[in-house]
């Protein structure tokens, strides 16, 4: 095996992952491990250690020993360390992709593989919204008035809207490049359809990180196209408001501020969920409770109440302080604060014309933005399904400021 053909195992891997994400977990992950195998071959073929520094290395270091601390602290250390591995183990694919993306050729074509995959999945999830199957599952979803939760490939609604978020706001910049190896009309036909299906998932969640994105763009990208943008929503919540106001009200964006115990969510359960987490949070407030045996921790600590079964404290933030504590908890934050800090230094210098790396690097500020911001009342970051793709992002909106740096320091 040459060379050549190592790194191209690798890259297969990539561009697997970049289709299945969407569609299934099970491929994506065995992709990923393509991916991982390819990075390997590649050391073994080099003999050396192929690893290239990131903005983000001694963040996430840190990060990674507080984790490994509270695994040491767990109840049963073999269990925390299965726990913790399951869901920190996608950091090994973002360096993977680190040291696997060479060239804007090997990049160019992850967003239109996104894209045509995200397509597929956002169009069984319209079909969905209206008719009510999961024709894969066979199952009957979760009606909201007349017309149904879509939950596309996935088992959860939540799930579904967490990944086409996180593809819609990653493409969405590239719709303003010159040249795609796609035609422009259809890539922003498959943006409507990725926005579409946001909508059809009923995932309050994606659409507060939706709503935080609608606020920020202006100062991200400094374009009167926003302002158009802004015009466009107004008109689509005119249009909404007439053929179907559940999606605004019974169902929809008022919903999350109706706290009354007969609106169709119970966001009470939410703020008793916090509520619960912040006071295991303070008994165990440095090091946290460990990955172990959490789901019977957290009921000990439950305010009494009617959760429907759920255990866990449906945000980000709140999991990972309960998990590994302050110290824990501040890591987590300033992973993403050096991420987004590196990313914005990018974005903030003044864009006048988008190029193709600095629209991979508004594109994945775009989508860590809303994540963290959908973090809030859900656990993106603890969904394997969506973490995997928050890493991907991160992975190729660092490989874009890495590219741009160097662009900078060669002229």
């Amino acid at each position: 095996m040459n060379k050549l053909q190592d790194i191209h195992i690798g890259k297969i891997g990539i561009w697997g992952f970049a289709f299945f994400a969407p569609l299934s977990i099970a491929a994506s992950q065995i992709f990923i491990g393509i991916a991982l195998l390819g990075w390997l071959l590649k050391m073994f073929q080099e003999r050396s250690f192929v690893w290239k520094r990131t903005p983000l290395d001694i963040p996430i270091l840190i990060y990674v020993i507080t984790q490994i601390i509270a695994v040491l602290l767990s109840r049963d250390i073999a269990t925390g360390l299965g726990a913790w591995i399951n869901t920190d183990w996608f950091i090994l694919f973002y360096y993977a992709c680190i040291n696997l993306i060479d060239s804007e050729e090997d990049f160019s074509w992850i967003p239109i593989i996104l894209a045509i995959s995200g397509s597929i999945s956002a169009i069984y999830g319209i079909v969905q919204h209206f008719v009510g199957i999961d024709f894969v599952r066979d199952l009957t979803l979760t009606s909201r008035g007349d017309f149904f939760r879509a939950a596309g490939f996935f088992s959860l609604s939540l799930t579904y809207g967490g990944i086409q978020l996180g593809l819609f706001l990653f493409l969405f910049p590239f719709t303003f490049l010159q040249e795609l190896k796609i035609n422009k009309s259809v890539f922003r036909i498959i943006l409507l359809l990725l926005f579409a299906s946001i909508i059809a998932s009923y995932a309050r969640s994606a659409w507060l990180g939706l709503g935080m994105i609608t606020l920020i763009l202006p100062i991200l990208l400094r374009k009167k196209i926003v302002y158009y943008l802004w015009g466009a929503l107004l008109l689509l919540f005119i249009l909404v408001y007439f053929i179907h106001p559940d999606l605004l009200f019974r169902y929809g964006i008022f919903s999350m501020f109706d706290t009354s115990e007969s609106a169709p969510y119970n966001n009470l359960v939410r703020i008793k969920l916090w509520q619960s987490t912040w006071a295991m949070i303070q008994d165990n407030w440095l090091f946290g409770i460990g990955y172990s045996d959490y789901t019977q921790i957290f009921s000990s600590y439950k305010i009494p109440f009617d959760y429907g079964g759920l255990n866990d404290p449906h945000n980000d933030f709140l999991k990972v302080m309960a998990l590994s504590g302050l110290i824990g908890g501040l890591a987590y934050i300033v992973v993403w604060f050096r991420f987004l800090k590196e990313q914005c230094s990018k974005i903030l210098t003044g864009i006048s014309q988008i190029s193709f790396w600095q629209a991979g690097v508004l594109g994945s500020t775009l989508a860590v933005i809303s994540f963290l911001t959908a973090g809030l009342a859900q656990e993106y970051y603890h969904d394997a399904e969506v973490a995997e793709l928050w890493w991907f992002i991160v992975a190729l909106g660092i490989i874009c400021t890495m590219k741009l740096k160097s662009a900078t320091v060669n002229k």
